[in-house]
């Protein structure tokens, strides 16, 4: 018998997506597989129509809960799955026929606990498909992955989300691996720079298997969430526990500090931007970032675009009021 697969489908007000996607998972090409549609309390027609696919076809598992947001859901989803190793797909993206046998192969060849593969960005508001450009396989340990691949699957992204990946279902519970629902955004990259402080074996496969659709327009990168300065610090903390680990790593904590400052730079301009937040409110909450000490260090490891080099000199010197004309006037153009 070929090792089980199970797909974790959190689903929150999908009636629209849903059709699609349970066409591309039956359209696997892979045998042994188990569909696992978590609706995380939607109040359209949803539960409906994951019961109606769930009844006709019986690789569908169904989980009904209250609404606790995409970590819960794809935890609930991970907890009733029974499969081997699990795979998390988003309602809203396109996967193509080979994702899970291409995959499953790798791991199962390489005795990799997780195996990393390469994807597209569709953006809705243009119309257009554009590839990632990562290049290169990987089959090693933890350590080899991390001096020899890790920087180059920041900078192409292939290290940041959970749905670009195959899990050893073993690996993940026996190390407690799950996503933290009390982090609003980005529980992608905590989730990640969690899981890798574990990997003894990482696969890279660098054809493309996903398509991830960008919707700039109400997505949550795009505007103010209380707790996104928490959430990217978290990520941080971790990153640098990862780091730890291994020896001659300064090259990946400055990988690891331009993103976090990157990421920062993103809420600075969000809490500048915002509407229905006072002035005074928006200085005190940008000076709060300025005095935090670990910000204050990975912007003195990383290097930075030049474009970036007046935000950082703002922060380093905490002038609050030039952060926030600076980005109200950035956010006008």
């Amino acid at each position: 018998m070929s090792a089980k697969v199970s797909v974790v489908v959190p689903v929150y007000n999908g009636e629209k997506y849903i059709d699609n996607c349970v066409k591309n998972l039956k359209e696997q090409t892979y045998d042994n597989l188990e569909f696992v549609l978590v609706d995380d309390g939607s109040s359209d027609n949803t539960p409906a129509m994951c019961d109606e696919v769930a009844a006709g076809d019986d690789r569908f598992v169904v989980v009904h809960q209250k609404n606790g947001g995409l970590s819960a859901a794809r935890n609930a989803g991970t907890a009733a799955a029974t499969g081997d190793y699990v795979v998390y797909v988003d309602v809203d993206d396109d996967i193509t026929l080979g994702l899970v046998s291409d995959n499953v192969e790798i791991a199962l060849r390489s005795g990799a606990d997780v195996v990393l593969f390469n994807f597209w960005y569709y953006n809705v508001d243009t119309d257009v498909k554009k590839d990632n450009p990562y290049s290169g396989d990987f089959e090693g340990s933890g350590e080899e992955f991390f001096h020899k691949v890790l920087g180059k699957a920041i900078k192409y992204e292939v290290f940041n989300a959970p749905w670009n990946k195959l899990y050893k279902m073993e690996f993940l519970r026996k190390n407690h691996l799950e996503f933290l629902p009390e982090f609003p955004i980005y529980e992608d990259i905590i989730f990640a720079s969690r899981m890798l402080q574990y990997a003894e074996k990482i696969a890279v496969n660098s054809k493309k298997y996903y398509v991830y659709y960008v919707r700039s327009s109400g997505s949550l990168i795009t505007k103010y969430v209380d707790g996104y300065f928490d959430s990217v610090t978290e990520f941080y903390d971790n990153a640098l526990k990862y780091c730890a680990k291994y020896d001659n790593n300064e090259d990946r904590i400055r990988d690891f500090s331009e993103l976090y400052v990157k990421l920062v730079s993103t809420n600075l301009k969000q809490i500048s931007c915002k509407e229905g937040m006072s002035k005074k409110e928006k200085l005190a909450l940008i000076r709060k970032i300025c005095d935090n000490s670990k910000l204050r260090s990975a912007l003195r490891i990383a290097h930075l675009e030049s474009r970036r080099l007046f935000a950082k000199y703002f922060v380093l010197t905490r002038n609050a009021r030039a952060i926030y004309h600076m980005y109200r006037f950035l956010g006008r153009k």
